[in-house]
């Protein structure tokens, strides 16, 4: 069994569901009105949550089965860009993500808009860290 191909299509994954929400469901978001936005992302987020969690802790997971299952650097460096996805969002997105959910959607305002433009770009290196996840382990295929 090839662990690299199967680290590489999770990531995969991740990465087409963190490019869909940056590209698709935020830019959708943008256009509700008032605390509507806010209320789309509240309740988006549980879902988007565990679907995610899972892909990026997967891609850990297969990425280092194939590093002692093959070997190779670069089937490392794919596990650490998948798991530094559950690092980032710990250290950089939850704690906006609590600011968000502990919000009330009739008092949004500026500054909620504010802070939900600042967790897209936060999700947008989650992103970046999906697609180095998927190039290492393209890199990777024998």
């Amino acid at each position: 069994m090839e662990f690299t191909a199967i680290a590489l299509a999770v990531m995969a994954a991740f990465t087409g569901v963190a490019l869909y929400i940056n590209l698709v469901e935020h830019p959708a978001r943008r256009a509700l009105l008032g605390g509507e936005g806010l209320a789309q992302w509240q309740q988006s987020y549980p879902r988007a949550r565990w679907l995610q969690a899972s892909l990026a802790l997967a891609g850990f997971f297969f990425g280092i089965l194939a590093l002692f299952w093959a070997g190779g650097a670069l089937n490392l460096t794919g596990a650490l860009f998948s798991i530094a996805n559950w690092v980032f969002t710990y250290k950089f997105v939850m704690p906006v993500n609590r600011v968000l959910l502990d919000t009330d959607p009739d008092a949004a305002d500026d500054a909620t808009l504010v802070l939900l433009e600042k967790w897209n770009m936060l999700h947008g290196v989650r992103t970046g860290l999906g697609f180095a996840a998927v190039v290492s382990f393209f890199a990777a295929l024998p």
